[in-house]
């Protein structure tokens, strides 16, 4: 099955605390990098979460984002430093003999003291996070895997085109091919024996004319492409992540068309040539985007 590298997933999670929403970024990529955006505290469910998408996916930089929002008030409780209050008041009483001070003093002076008053927040439960991470990243998950299929199903589209296209230049140079051979070897004859001026040409020569004109056939060459077709069309149905296995047979047929334009011979596939590896190369640059 053909799947982009390219897609966006969202999943959202409800706790009785707090609502998390999970987003998933994914572009191409050569290899599979992830990159995440979690609260430091969250390392557990950060590793739980690299898992999960190593697990899915096999291609492309992924960007994981998460959204954390409270439903209520966090029960909060304000913590007295004792021993800080006591030094500030000691202090005060040293400084009252010397600076007209106020005995007592308001509250908004003792919030004014740093680090006395510190507030307290009730902290999240791990195992809570851990759960909630799991079930909206595996939603998540889903929604880019199904988007990824939907954009590769055009990809295949335009795969199978860009085939066709080729299948039918390769259809025309095979076609050309056996007079081309044909026709050089015949000039090359005619050509040598204007040379010989009439005399009888050495049988050591003849086999020379004969292995060099062998030697532009490019009957293997279109051979091996056949079987590239066949592995392209086998490799677009497997369920399993084909993008690598597109590029390998991608270097293999451009190998066997450059191959083949060296041995032309003749004016009538030159074009047909051209025009399979302009097709190729239009193959190869699809093959990026898939995963």
């Amino acid at each position: 099955m053909v799947r982009s590298m390219t897609g966006f997933g969202r999943g959202v999670t409800t706790t009785k605390n707090f609502q998390l929403t999970v987003e998933i970024r994914a572009v191409n990529h050569r290899f599979l990098e992830i990159n995440t955006k979690f609260p430091k505290e969250w390392m557990e469910s950060e590793v739980i979460a690299k898992k999960m998408l190593s697990d899915s996916i096999s291609r492309g930089k992924i960007d994981v984002i998460i959204f954390l929002k409270e439903l209520h008030d966090t029960q909060q409780t304000i913590q007295i430093n004792w021993s800080l209050l006591n030094s500030f008041l000691q202090a005060k009483e040293e400084l009252s003999h010397t600076v007209p001070m106020q005995e007592k003093w308001t509250m908004q002076e003792i919030v004014s003291l740093e680090q006395v008053l510190q507030v307290e927040k009730v902290e999240l439960q791990q195992e809570e996070i851990v759960e909630a991470v799991k079930s909206a990243l595996s939603e998540a998950i889903t929604n880019l895997i199904a988007m990824r299929e939907r954009e590769g199903q055009g990809l295949e589209g335009v795969m199978l085109q860009y085939k066709a296209d080729l299948e039918a230049q390769i259809a025309h140079i095979r076609q050309t091919a056996p007079s081309a051979v044909e026709k050089y070897r015949n000039r090359l004859m005619t050509r040598l024996e204007e040379v010989a001026n009439g005399q009888t040409l050495d049988d050591r020569l003849l086999t020379e004319v004969a292995i060099f004109a062998e030697r532009i056939d490019i009957s293997e060459e279109l051979d091996r492409l056949d079987s590239h077709f066949n592995q392209l069309t086998e490799t677009l149905n497997e369920r399993v992540a084909i993008g690598r296995k597109l590029d390998f047979i991608m270097q293999e047929m451009n190998r066997e068309i450059n191959t083949i334009g060296s041995k032309n011979q003749s004016t009538d596939c030159s074009a047909a040539v051209v025009q399979a590896k302009t097709i190729l190369e239009k193959m190869r640059e699809q093959v990026q985007n898939i995963e």
